[in-house]
């Protein structure tokens, strides 16, 4: 009896995390513990790779992308950029259509799409997929 009830145990937790694993939203942190500017708009003293740290350590990401003009984060729900501002960080929150259509020229040729490299093949031609 105490074993089943330890298997069923262990199956909730692995079910819930499978259910919600990789599904992390930044968006409540970075509210919480950054200087809303405007919507969607924050800001800090630190700089953009200490913040992107420690918005990564917090919430994970799915992907992101290191350039000198900022760090991008992609996660299932949201795009976050961080780009150097004087002596520290703007910290844009997107959701994800918006986020890649603002930081296209310099993820596109990481993530190829808002949902990810497949969503950006249409196969080519003269309609060219539209």
């Amino acid at each position: 009896m105490i074993g089943a009830g330890l298997v069923a145990l262990f199956g909730a937790i692995v079910l819930l995390i499978a259910l919600f694993g990789g599904k992390t939203s930044p968006r409540g942190y970075i509210a919480k513990h950054y200087k809303k500017v405007s919507a969607g708009t924050y800001s800090s003293p630190k700089a953009p790779l200490a913040v992107a740290e420690d918005i990564v350590d917090r919430n994970g990401t799915k992907d992101r992308v290191y350039t000198p003009t900022g760090v991008f984060l992609r996660y299932h729900n949201a795009v976050v950029g961080i780009l150097p501002e004087g002596r520290g960080s703007k910290i844009t929150l997107d959701a994800p259509a918006r986020g890649y259509a603002r930081y296209h020229s310099y993820v596109g040729g990481s993530w190829g799409g808002s949902g990810g490299r497949a969503t950006s093949f249409r196969g080519g031609g003269p309609g060219e997929g539209k």
